[in-house]
């Protein structure tokens, strides 16, 4: 039955594409339901001159309201008005939080890549960015103590003969097994390189070394021995254990979502629309919704064009423009108190390199000329009532799950608290597609209340060192992709945090 219904629904919305019309789901249903030539439709949406052929237009149709429903309505009201004699209504309106609250959104623009690329595409961008995410996160490393006495490799030799224990902050480069069975690391920094030998009589580093990834950068304390580096400790440079975190001072809340997939027949038009619903508080768990201030959305806003072989077989809007503006006019039934944010991912139509810019202003105009709607690049930090929030749509999660084997789509928010400890977002540099900045955003430099993230399709949460995890999701079916890979996604569970005690709310929509 379902294999009959999708094949019904490839057919007739191909017809409407052929006819330079976009059907969506709900749409298809309301045909289906009530048995309607789609025929009919194309020809009456070509003379309303329509090219997003929607349930509501659907309905009218059905109806026979078009044009005439204003008519009987605007007579009826009347002769209401003549038989009822006149009274005073006083009607009660009840009180929305959200909207009595004024917005404190602020968008650090330091973090968002938009107007401030330098890369040029040439080998030298690799070296100034590596050169920057060094320099960063040596200087995080050198807020710890024990560290704040290292010294350059070039040096290290030298202040070995002075002292005993040598520190130094540097670049992972590789690990390495002896056919002995010891541990090795090499290790760069601006002046040199180093072999780091991790010694089997100490556990935690034994632990840690698991762990350890090319490309990030920690800080090692040892010994010299003849050319080898012995090492008694390694720190990454984590969050500080006494990390404070900041809270609204009023009772307003957030929701979190990410890759919505517009476009896609995939796409859970139905579940999206329930949950605007809610947003109108014309849904349940109104005492949540009417408190709801901000809406952060982390990124595949849309499915994209060409993104992977053969999509246009899987795309019901085949026209990247024409899926933005499906998706503004989703984000238009949204009350206008309610603040969104959007920032890019991986699918949009924005290079692929991260860090992302923002779209731009021609293929996103629907969405720019929304007046609460603020489109960002990726990654992107923004404060809401002195809340701190990076948003991130997380595209290295899977080089994270695919080299640490605690890490799990299942459990997106473990590879979310690797970035936190190695204070990076793309710690290891490979699969992941970077576009190298002279600066590097993809540093964690300043520390977040939330991290946000998505990408992977599925919810996690964690609270680490005070800062709330979050995967936010999707509203995107279970894909042909996924199947193969055995990835059950978590599609329509909405996360929602108040801002002032810190606790989340899931609403499933599925």
């Amino acid at each position: 039955m379902q294999f009959d219904e999708d094949k019904e629904k490839e057919k007739i919305i191909k017809k409407f594409a052929e006819n330079n019309l976009v059907l969506t789901s709900l749409g298809f249903e309301r045909i289906l339901i009530n048995k309607i030539d789609p025929e009919e439709i194309i020809v009456e949406a070509k003379k309303e001159d329509q090219w997003l052929v929607s349930d509501e237009f659907i309905q009218e149709y059905i109806d026979g309201r078009r044009g005439e429903s204003e008519k009987v309505e605007k007579e009826n009201k009347r002769t209401r008005k003549e038989k009822t004699p006149e009274t005073v209504v006083i009607e009660k309106k009840r009180h929305i939080v959200a909207k009595e609250i004024d917005s404190e959104l602020v968008i650090h623009e330091e973090t968002d890549v938009t107007g401030k690329s330098t890369c040029e595409g040439v080998i030298e961008n690799f070296l100034e960015y590596f050169n920057s995410k060094y320099n960063n996160l040596k200087e995080i490393l050198q807020r710890r103590q024990n560290l704040s006495g290292s010294v350059p490799i070039k040096f290290v030799r030298k202040s070995a003969e002075r002292d005993n224990r040598v520190s130094i902050i540097a670049m992972i480069i590789t690990k390495r097994e002896s056919r002995r069975g010891y541990k090795f690391i090499d290790v760069e920094d601006p002046t040199g390189e180093l072999s780091v030998m991790i010694p089997d009589n100490k556990r935690q580093l034994s632990g840690i070394y698991e762990r350890l990834l090319p490309d990030e950068v920690v800080g090692i304390t040892g010994r010299l021995h003849n050319d080898l580096f012995i090492a008694d400790e390694i720190y990454q440079p984590e969050l500080p254990i006494d990390n404070k975190t900041n809270s609204a001072s009023e009772p307003v809340s957030v929701a979190f979502l990410s890759d919505i997939h517009v476009g896609s027949y995939l796409f859970l038009e139905k579940e999206f629309n329930k949950f605007i619903d809610c947003l109108n508080l014309r849904g349940n768990n109104r005492e949540l919704f009417e408190r709801v201030k901000y809406l952060l959305i982390a990124g595949d806003l849309v499915d994209g064009i060409g993104i992977y072989p053969n999509q246009e077989e899987e795309l019901s809007i085949p026209d990247i423009y024409r899926q933005y503006d499906f998706f503004a006019l989703l984000l238009e039934r949204i009350p206008d108190y309610i603040e969104i944010v959007l920032c890019m991912g991986n699918h949009d139509a924005v290079r692929n390199g991260e860090p992302q810019p923002r779209l731009s202003k021609d293929i996103g105009a629907s969405l720019y000329a929304l007046p609460n709607v603020h489109v960002l690049g990726n990654p992107v930090m923004v404060s809401i009532h002195g809340v701190k929030t990076l948003m991130y749509h997380g595209t290295s999660i899977d080089t994270m799950i695919g080299s640490l084997a605690e890490c799990t789509y299942s459990r997106p928010e473990i590879a979310m608290v690797e970035y936190l400890k190695r204070r990076h977002l793309v710690p290891m540099y490979g699969n992941d597609s970077i576009s190298p900045e002279r600066e590097d955003y993809l540093a964690i430099k300043e520390i977040p209340d939330i991290l946000h993230c998505g990408h992977v399709h599925t919810n996690g949460y964690a609270n680490y060192r005070g800062v709330k995890v979050i995967n936010s999701g999707t509203f995107q079916a279970r894909t042909k992709y996924q199947e193969e890979q055995g990835h059950i996604p978590t599609p329509g569970r909405v996360p929602i945090m108040n801002l002032q005690n810190h606790e989340v709310s899931i609403v499933h929509f599925g």
